[in-house]
């Protein structure tokens, strides 16, 4: 007589079962994820010639990757502008946006204020700039009393200055037009000073820039393949471990 399997012997079989579809599910992924990150790192390469063709043409690169799917030049590359440079810009294999950065330019540097005997002094200084967000930048050197203002709105208060540590840094997001003013006026102890400067990302840059995909998760950082994939213009190569 034929013995049928025991329950144990069903048991362990679909066990050894389940081991070879989980271990051949995680092999597929792990090739399908492989295949994505190679295919990421395609679209990036191409995305970064392109931009490259955008500063041969106009000597900057754009302050967004959907300006060179515009038929019309972005401000500041209306010379030798070719566009559109590609119809549409693809999302990551993860269907996630690329990112991609470029330093801010500085609009506007100070000298060194200082505050003098006598009357207090006030400062006034005009720079061009493209509208949008900028960032400034304070350096505070013993200053516990100054404002500055910019077109008009106040963006730093007296309150706002302490005299330690020295320099004391400052950096707040602010909002600019074209041919904006800067005033600042400072009333404290002789000798103290402060440097401050706007800079934006909102205007072309010729220096570099970096482009890439945040990986499978869609956030910064990460490790395996939620790793960001990183093309730097500036670097060799160009994706950095």
């Amino acid at each position: 007589m034929k013995k049928g399997f025991t329950l144990i012997e069903i048991l362990v079989a679909v066990l050894i079962i389940f081991i070879i579809c989980l271990i051949s599910f995680r092999l597929i992924s792990t090739v399908i994820q492989k295949s994505k990150v190679a295919s990421a790192k395609v679209h990036i390469s191409q995305l970064a010639l392109l931009l490259e063709q955008v500063k041969n043409d106009t000597g900057y690169y754009p302050v967004f990757l959907s300006d060179m799917t515009s038929n019309t030049p972005p401000k500041m590359l209306e010379k030798g502008w070719f566009g559109p440079y590609i119809n549409e810009i693809p999302l990551d294999p993860w269907k996630h946006p690329y990112f991609y950065k470029i330093p801010p330019t500085t609009l506007f540097a100070s000298p060194s204020i200082p505050r003098v005997s006598g009357t207090p002094d006030t400062f006034t200084a005009f720079f061009e700039g493209i509208q949008g967000k900028a960032i400034l930048h304070i350096e505070n050197y013993g200053l516990t009393s100054c404002e500055i203002t910019l077109n008009g709105v106040k963006v730093l208060n007296e309150n706002e200055l302490k005299n330690k540590p020295i320099p004391q840094i400052i950096e707040k997001e602010v909002d600019i037009l074209e041919g904006n003013n800067i005033f600042t006026r400072a009333r404290s102890t002789p000798g103290d000073s402060l440097i401050f400067s706007i800079s934006s990302h909102n205007i072309p840059t010729g220096k570099y820039f970096i482009l890439g995909s945040y990986g499978k998760d869609g956030k910064e950082g990460g490790k395996g393949f939620n790793k960001d994939i990183v093309w730097y213009s500036d670097k060799y190569p160009n994706f950095q471990q």
